[in-house]
């Protein structure tokens, strides 16, 4: 049984972005997205035009500073290997709950079809604007500027003005 970790979030987190569930070598380093090919915290920094640090602190002050917090829509499951496709006996993370208690979060960008449609199967539709967008993870290779292009315009456009770069 794998589990998620707890969200990386505050109280002036305005953009909540959901994954599906960490994978190896997330879990093995203890941080999300913690495969260095998962382009995930290289599109969050290069959005607001910084360069990517390794410390993993420094990536979780920056997403605070960036009002942005950071979960998975599953829990635990049984996996073995790190694909989405073999996740089987899911159970759900309280988004419900996290959504009650961080009103200030207005917006809700899926990493991937599987983290939406996990949570759709979960929650039903999301009641609050969001976005599915490409996964950051390797599985998703080779789209890189497509996506790179579609998580700029969705951060960007989640928060405003006054976090862009």
């Amino acid at each position: 049984m794998e589990h998620s970790f707890e969200p990386i979030i505050d109280r002036r987190s305005r953009l909540l972005i959901l994954g599906s569930l960490p994978g190896v070598r997330s879990l093995m380093e203890n941080e999300y997205y913690g495969n260095w090919q998962n382009k995930f915290w290289k599109i969050i920094f290069s959005v607001f035009g910084r360069p990517l640090c390794t410390d993993y602190i420094s990536k979780v002050l920056f997403l605070h500073d960036h009002n942005i917090a950071l979960w998975d829509v599953i829990k635990s499951a049984d996996r073995s290997g790190s694909s989405d496709s073999n996740i089987k006996a899911a159970i759900a993370n309280d988004i419900p709950k996290l959504l009650q208690d961080h009103p200030g979060i207005s917006f809700i960008i899926f990493n991937g079809q599987f983290a939406f449609k996990s949570y759709r199967n979960f929650f039903g539709k999301p009641q609050m604007p969001f976005e599915v967008l490409l996964s950051t993870s390797p599985a998703c290779a080779g789209r890189d500027k497509e996506k790179h292009e579609m998580w700029e315009r969705a951060v960007k456009g989640a928060l405003g003005d006054d976090k862009k770069a």
